[in-house]
């Protein structure tokens, strides 16, 4: 059986772990770094129809005209 523990103090985080540490029945104890959510990054696309000589009609040419 696992169980997933997320702790919002480090601190109290590492007490938790020494004491789980010593109790004879917890096979192993795996810690993982906080997954930071990355956002997207919106304006990562600015501009990238700069310096293209693009029209509607190019686009929907390509697009098979519809």
């Amino acid at each position: 059986m696992k169980i997933v523990i997320d702790v919002s103090n480090e601190k109290k985080a590492k007490s938790l772990i020494d004491i789980l540490k010593d109790i004879p029945y917890v096979k192993s104890i795996k810690i993982e770094p906080e997954k930071k959510e990355k956002k997207p990054d919106f304006e990562s696309i600015f501009g990238i129809w700069k310096d293209r000589s693009i029209t509607l009609e190019d686009i929907r040419k390509n697009r098979g005209g519809k």
